[in-house]
């Protein structure tokens, strides 16, 4: 199996091995097989915040695809890792529970969700978290309270011990069904209107930086990105956040993207992390700029006119 026939950015080769359970037991099982034979692995969600390169992984992949029964009691939402946010969202409003229509149309699924602590359209998944089942990496079930998984925004408690989020319980409330319906067609409208599903893409491709108070897409389009696009790479001309994949191999895409943060540190001296997660082996020609960190440097007279146009 090819994983760019897999992945939401339609990049990947193959791998040693490729595991699918079907539910948390299954999973225990598989990742105590990896930790005892000392396999390398990932974890290959929707590969919508993603980036799966294309050389012969020689480890092992775990899927979530499988993973995908969901229950509603009441208003307690049960929810395996492979379940995709927006079929989510709209099992929510059928049983006229609010909290979770700002995940409409948001790519991904519930386990690489909750791991990030994603946000947009003014909800976050921390607020709505009741508890969660993960397997440690030594495959071990553990069962955790949401107030002591997240941190903040893309920082959760299983981004540090490389826990696989498993299983999610949700705490919603009961809400009326056509303000929730309409939440979720703005948050539809909003994407589409940005062109976000013209091609693949991994979404935002870098943090925002908020001691800098400016969205990473303003200061990669002013500091003139899109002069970086070409046939198979394609900067978004709607949000210079976004990189398209027109046919491109994953190096081609994780080189354009190098660029990017470079020229936003030499315009702003500042310097964007990744939000886009790397899964595979990356190649050694470019392992010295992906590792690259740079101090920041702000230019206070580039950045002010920005902070002025953002505030205002």
């Amino acid at each position: 199996m090819l994983l760019k026939n897999i992945s939401y950015y339609h990049t990947g080769g193959t791998a040693e091995k490729i595991y699918a359970p079907a539910d948390i037991v299954e999973l225990s099982g598989e990742i105590k097989t990896i930790h005892e034979n000392q396999v390398p692995y990932f974890v290959l969600g929707a590969g919508s915040n993603s980036l799966v390169m294309d050389d012969h992984w020689p480890g092992a992949v775990l899927l979530c695809s499988n993973l995908n029964s969901l229950e509603v009691k009441k208003d307690i939402v049960t929810v395996e890792a492979g379940v995709e946010n927006t079929p989510f969202s709209k099992v929510c409003l059928n049983h006229e529970l609010q909290g979770a229509s700002w995940m409409n149309y948001l790519p991904g699924q519930i386990g690489s969700t909750v791991r990030m602590n994603a946000r947009c359209y003014n909800g976050e998944i921390s607020q709505i978290v009741d508890s969660v089942s993960t397997v440690s990496k030594t495959g071990e079930i553990k069962s955790y309270k949401g107030s002591d998984v997240f941190h903040g925004y893309k920082d959760t408690l299983f981004m540090e011990n490389g826990d696989f989020v498993a299983e999610v319980t949700f705490k919603l409330s009961k809400g009326n069904p056509e303000v929730i319906q309409h939440h979720m067609e703005f948050c539809r409208k909003d994407r589409e209107s940005k062109h976000q599903f013209m091609y693949p893409s991994c979404g935002c491709v870098f943090k925002n930086d908020y001691e800098v108070g400016i969205p990473s897409g303003m200061l990669l389009e002013d500091a003139g990105v899109r002069q970086l696009s070409n046939e198979k790479v394609e900067i978004s001309p709607y949000h210079a956040n976004f990189v398209f994949n027109k046919g491109a191999a994953a190096h081609e895409i994780l080189c354009v993207s190098l660029d990017m943060r470079d020229l936003v540190y030499e315009k702003f001296g500042v310097w964007l992390e990744f939000e886009m997660e790397l899964l595979g082996v990356i190649p050694e020609s470019l392992k010295a700029r992906v590792c690259e960190s740079k101090i920041p440097n702000h230019n206070q007279k580039e950045l002010a006119p920005l902070k002025r146009k953002f505030q205002g």
